[in-house]
């Protein structure tokens, strides 16, 4: 018995549909991490060009190389920042709108709405301009993420892949979301977290399991390809990781989710309300709205460079304790002008993710929050702060909250820090609600998405029964009648067959084939010639069985009885066609 089971198990995991996605997800991993590794020295080399080589400001590094000393800005042309953000946009406009407009905004939710819209479906332009249209946005200064353009490339990649293999549109959609896993793992160095997410983010309540395994597999490829040159170290250099260490810290870490959720209410507002203004530009092009967003954010940058690019340098100094280079009064101030920078970069219509800025506001709010209770909580560390800060505020926004948590852990190394992470999470997670959401394609659950709508959709001849959709009007005959008879009621109703009953009850059935059996015998009656054993249904069965019984019948009608063989009716194509429509219509008024 034993030997049997593990037999079986084995052959399930050499099984076709198993090797096929250990296949694909492979694939996609890989694309997965050559693509994070073209965006990320992409935004390197437009840093250079753009914002470096316009203004000579260099922003804070991230990682090993920021520990050591507090990072001060060189001297650098303040002025020309505009210029640099403005030029950015312009460009990256034109690549988006001239080329291919759904890599505008942040590329997750256009990943999210191909896999509920459109079947997976990502046209093949679509990764190559989002990774040049971010590679600039980011690197002229531009306040987006480089975790949605990733995203949108594994994600591209994952549904050529399923045109390549000819995938049916389900199996599409599992690749496509399981690119998204990929991109994100890769480019977080967060691979567990990354997978997760893939099958999260797709919803405000609910997961697409299906995912998950094609999404681990491509996520540690992705990881594998990309970490190598991270040497499989976190994004964040921590050295003396934080821990939790006393319960009563848990008061702090419920007001840094109370205040992580009300921030992030008004972060979608924000960054919402800027997208409708900037869509409602109509005398203005397309063309020219990134530029617009790129000019706004480069005047706020000259006061506050702190703005610029994805600002992880600013949270790793953060993390590092270098509190005396933002007092609390610039803290505060800081928040609110990464939000606005952030909805003005990507709400224009610039290319970048939503998920570094959010992490990054996150981070300036636990600083600030550090700064103010301190003296209260003095077994505090202002890294453990942040951490949980950062995690709980985008945790809550993105409806994800069990792989951002994971992620974020991933990111810092803060994995002892999981009873405070989960408690502001979960708070700033119910504080905003399912209003308030930075993925404006997600949907509640599975029933909601039209990817699943089949699933969850009691199919409409199912709730019809043969008693509504039967002919009452019906020609029958006796079968103690004469086959002429029987033929002129059969011209009458216009079909093949007449139900013969006796006293009302089904005793047989007669067609022109049996008819035209009895040619030689003009004066037989019904009774000699009928078919005894007819097909029938119950006026209580739905339609769907009655089409059932239908397809076996070559003379398309049936009768309809009751549980005493009482014919009610009758009922062929036809009125199953009308009964259909019926229940259509009504469908259709409910809803309005």
């Amino acid at each position: 018995m034993t030997s049997e089971f593990v037999s079986r198990f084995l052959s399930s995991l050499t099984a076709e549909s198993i090797r096929k996605w250990v296949i694909v997800g492979i694939l996609i991993g890989i694309m997965a991490g050559i693509g994070s590794y073209i965006l990320y020295f992409g935004i390197i080399f437009f840093t250079r060009v753009f914002l470096t080589g316009i203004t000579g400001i260099r922003l804070p590094p991230v990682g090993v190389s920021a520990v050591g000393i507090p990072f001060y800005y060189p001297v650098y042309d303040k002025y020309l920042i505009p210029v640099s953000t403005t030029l950015g946009g312009l460009i990256s406009g034109f690549l988006v709108y001239r080329f291919a407009p759904e890599a505008e905004g942040h590329g997750t939710d256009a990943a999210i709405d191909a896999f509920h819209n459109k079947d997976g479906r990502i046209r093949r332009r679509v990764p190559v301009i989002k990774t040049l249209a971010s590679a600039i946005t980011i690197g002229s200064g531009g306040s987006a993420g480089r975790e949605g353009p990733t995203a949108q490339i594994a994600s591209g990649f994952g549904s050529f892949i399923a045109d390549a293999f000819h995938f049916n549109d389900h199996d599409r959609r599992i690749a496509a979301a399981a690119g998204i896993g990929a991109g994100i793992g890769s480019i977080f160095l967060a691979p567990l977290g990354g997978a997760i997410l893939s099958t999260e983010i797709l919803y405000k309540r609910d997961f697409e399991v299906e995912a998950l395994i094609p999404s681990i597999i491509a996520s540690i490829t992705g990881y594998s390809i990309f970490g190598y040159y991270f040497h499989y170290r976190s994004l964040f250099d921590i050295p003396i990781l934080p821990t939790f260490s006393h319960p009563i810290n848990l008061i702090l870490y419920t007001i840094v989710g109370v205040l992580a959720g009300g921030l992030g209410i008004l972060y979608v507002k924000t960054f919402y309300t800027t997208t409708s203004a900037f869509r409602r530009l109509k005398p203005v092009s397309k063309y020219f709205r990134p530029a617009i967003g790129g000019l706004g954010v480069g005047i706020i940058a000259i006061y506050f460079p702190e703005v610029l690019g994805l600002g992880y340098g600013v949270t790793q100094q953060l993390l590092l304790g270098y509190l005396t280079l933002l007092p609390l009064s610039v803290l505060i101030i800081l928040i609110f002008l990464k939000i606005i920078s952030t909805s003005l970069t990507i709400g224009s219509g610039g290319s970048g993710g939503v998920f570094a800025p959010g992490m990054v506001i996150g981070s300036l709010l636990g600083a600030t929050i550090y700064d103010t209770f301190n003296p209260l909580f003095p077994t505090v560390t202002i890294a453990a702060v942040v951490i949980v800060s950062m995690i709980s505020f985008f945790g809550g926004v993105s409806k994800a909250p069990v792989s951002v948590i994971i992620i974020g852990t991933e990111m810092t190394g803060g994995f002892s820090l999981f009873l405070p992470i989960m408690l502001a999470t979960l708070i700033a997670y119910f504080i905003t609600g399912d209003k308030y959401c930075i993925y404006s394609k997600q949907v509640p659950t599975r029933k909601d998405s039209p990817a699943h709508f089949s699933e969850y959709t009691k199919p409409v001849l199912g709730t019809v029964t043969v008693f509504d959709g039967m002919n009452r009007n019906y020609r029958y005959v006796s079968p103690d009648d004469n086959v002429r008879i029987a033929v002129t009621k059969m011209r009458e109703s216009r079909t093949k067959a007449v139900i013969v009953q006796d006293n009302g009850k089904l005793v047989g059935i007669l067609s022109y084939e049996n008819v035209r059996d009895a040619e030689s015998r003009p004066d037989a009656t019904v009774r000699e010639i009928m078919d005894s054993n007819p097909l029938y249904v119950n006026v209580n069965d739905s339609i769907v069985v009655a089409m059932e019984i239908l397809s076996k019948s070559s003379i398309g009608i049936l009768a309809a009885v009751d549980d005493s063989k009482n014919v009610l009716g009758t009922l062929g194509f036809a009125e199953i066609a009308d009964a259909y429509n019926r229940a259509i219509r009504m469908l259709k008024f409910q809803k309005t």
